[in-house]
């Protein structure tokens, strides 16, 4: 009787001590949590009879278990791996992944294998290369301006071109005509610079020492004129030429003058009109000499032997059918030694000619 009291009471204890454990670990693990009556029972059923205590506990075994009401504490792996799931609902069963979708893995396993980029260093750049000393200073000196090559000298027989916008600037180019005459080998001479004296003058003189191509007739000396008479004198040589021959039988070696270019009053006189030897425009012929050694003047052959008379009238006719004056020996005393020539104009239109 003693002993079997004795069991019960160690049951009981020992049930008391289960129950304290369940209620300290009951938050931490997943073990439902009793209520006050469900506990107290529990320690009656230590003091009942056993074949009571089995029929109570599997009623209470068959009784729905109550839930929780903490929430229960989700493991991390199972709370990251599966969904959360709402009470009373039933989990639907997830298809089971292809070996080949298992192979492959996810973007989260590329985002963390893939190898983080380190920064990529800047490219080094090149330094500058360093210029010698001597360059440099080469440089730093002022660089002198390249020498201007020098124009090449004006070849004397080349003209200058012309261009009529340089006519505001300053042009020391002297302007003259050519003359035909000198170009073409008719006149031998020079041109000349220009005349000026007054009132007096000739832009584009000549100094001529033979006139005439074919034959050439020299004069003593040089004489100046213009254009105009170096034309007409290079035709007049064709006739005198004619003429010696026919008189004299002989070339002419040489013709002597009086006046060419003077700037002076007609005849010298101090009044009265300008002559026309002040434009280099006239010419006094006053001897020929011949290469037989023959000489005839105007002053004595005017009126001397037949041959003398017969040259210097054949002369005055030439002269008068080429210029537009001739004054000889019956022209006036101031021509008794010399033959008049010139270009001069004569009448309203010019076409007028003086034959004395």
């Amino acid at each position: 009787m003693n002993l079997s009291f004795q069991r019960p009471l160690r049951n009981g204890f020992l049930a008391m001590i289960a129950a304290t454990i369940g209620l300290l670990i009951s938050p931490a693990a997943d073990i439902p949590v009793m209520s006050s009556q469900a506990k107290a029972e529990n320690i009656l059923d230590v003091f009942k009879p056993r074949a009571t205590r089995k029929k109570t506990v599997r009623t209470r075994r068959a009784a729905p278990r109550k839930q929780s009401q903490r929430p229960r504490r989700a493991s991390p792996i199972t709370s990251a791996a599966s969904p959360t799931q709402m009470p009373g609902t039933i989990p639907i069963p997830q298809p089971r992944p292809s070996p080949e979708e298992e192979k492959q893995p996810t973007a989260n396993e590329l985002k963390a294998e893939q190898p983080r980029s380190e920064p990529k260093e800047p490219a080094p750049t090149a330094a500058p290369r360093e210029e010698p000393e001597d360059k440099k200073r080469k440089d730093a000196t002022p660089q002198s301006q390249p020498p201007v090559p020098a124009a090449p000298p004006a070849k004397p027989d080349e003209a200058e071109p012309h261009d009529e916008k340089d006519a505001g600037t300053q042009d020391k180019r002297i302007y003259q005509s050519a003359c035909p005459a000198l170009m073409n080998g008719e006149v031998q001479g020079t041109l000349i610079a220009p005349l000026s004296e007054g009132m007096c003058g000739e832009r584009s003189p000549l100094s001529l020492a033979a006139i005439g191509k074919e034959n050439p007739l020299r004069f003593i000396a040089p004489i100046t004129t213009n254009c105009s008479m170096a034309v007409t004198l290079a035709q007049w040589a064709k006739e005198v030429r004619i003429a010696a021959l026919k008189s004299f039988n002989a070339e002419i070696e040489a013709i002597g003058t009086g006046s060419d270019y003077q700037c002076r009053k007609v005849n010298g006189g101090s009044a009265g009109r300008t002559s026309e030897h002040a434009f280099a425009n006239a010419l006094d012929i006053m001897s020929f000499s011949f290469r037989n050694g023959l000489k005839t003047e105007l002053a004595t052959g005017w009126n001397g032997t037949p041959e003398e008379k017969e040259f210097w009238r054949a002369i005055h006719k030439t002269s008068c059918d080429m210029f537009m004056t001739v004054i000889g020996p019956d022209g006036d005393a101031a021509h008794k030694t010399n033959l008049h020539l010139d270009q001069g104009c004569h009448g309203g239109s010019c076409t007028s000619r003086i034959c004395q």
